[in-house]
């Protein structure tokens, strides 16, 4: 089995604020720094420390080779990155206070990703191996549809939550990886009630696997109307850019070893709440001997 994460590689330029800037505000930062990101990398890097052997495709610019250098860093293979030498890799613009971000998003080359180069990536996958996605990329619909073709296992992050997301082949999505707004959304709830968001998943997505992440609240793991709940830990959050994505890797990383969700769901809490003290996104990413 193998796994591939088909995901958007940004450069992230994050600025510490007092506040986050207001209508026709203009305010200086405190602090600054260009950090490797996008939650496609952040996935890999996770999948990577916790232990997991990963390919990552997608596609960076010309100003891209950092991110194949930093990915192989750290064991993520980067067979199928494709450089492009006619886009700017995606970049992020990041407010981060008191705990807390915003984040404006510019796709770059991540959006250029086509039929063509997905046809030749997915031609070094089998039945059996394993597709994640995010919705920060382009061409997921046919990913998705090709991948199911060749007999993949799909997993889906739906984040950013956008209607996009309905355009997608999502009867072919094996696991669901979402927080509580993406969940919402996802099942058209009119209220953020987590026990009214857990009866519609039952409801309507009743032959899928789901993973919610309710924040404070912990997460929860839904499968044929049976439900497993993981508290999550009090700690100080510094900065909760990649506490998701960190979430995300760690979980499949240890579902995919033992099919047991009830033990890949407390790691990937303990995972994240690590991930939420440090600052930055891929760098605050621990590894499996960290959660040791």
């Amino acid at each position: 089995m193998k796994v591939l994460n088909f995901g958007s590689l940004n450069y992230d330029y994050v600025y510490e604020m007092e506040h986050f800037v207001l209508p026709k505000e203009t305010i200086s930062s405190i602090g600054y720094s260009r950090n490797f990101g996008g939650k496609g990398l952040n996935q890999s890097i996770a999948l990577a420390k916790a232990g997991m052997d990963v390919y990552h495709a997608g596609r960076v610019g010309a100003d891209g080779q950092d991110f194949i250098d930093y990915l192989n860093k750290y064991g993520v293979k980067t067979d199928y990155l494709l450089k492009d030498l006619n886009e700017a890799t995606g970049h992020a613009i990041i407010q981060v206070c008191n705990g807390q971000n915003c984040i404006i998003l510019h796709g770059g080359a991540n959006q250029k990703i086509d039929e063509k180069q997905v046809d030749e990536v997915l031609s070094h996958f089998e039945k059996g191996d394993v597709l994640l996605l995010q919705n920060e990329i382009s061409s997921i619909g046919y990913i998705m549809e090709k991948a199911h073709s060749i007999g993949m296992d799909i997993v889906i992050n739906t984040a950013p939550m956008n209607d996009k997301v309905f355009t997608y082949p999502l009867d072919l999505v094996d696991i669901f990886v979402v927080n509580e707004v993406e969940a919402a959304g996802l099942v058209k709830s009119e209220t953020d009630d987590v026990e009214t968001i857990i009866n519609l998943i039952k409801e309507k997505l009743a032959d899928k696997k789901v993973v919610m992440t309710v924040g404070e609240k912990g997460a929860y793991y839904i499968e044929n109307g049976n439900v497993i709940h993981e508290d999550a830990l009090v700690v100080k959050a510094i900065d909760t850019t990649a506490a998701g994505d960190t979430f995300t890797g760690f979980f499949l990383a240890s579902y995919l070893q033992d099919k047991d969700p009830a033990r890949a769901l407390k790691l990937a809490t303990k995972a994240s709440s690590i991930t939420v003290q440090g600052k930055g996104a891929a760098q605050s990413i621990p590894s499996i001997e960290d959660l040791k």
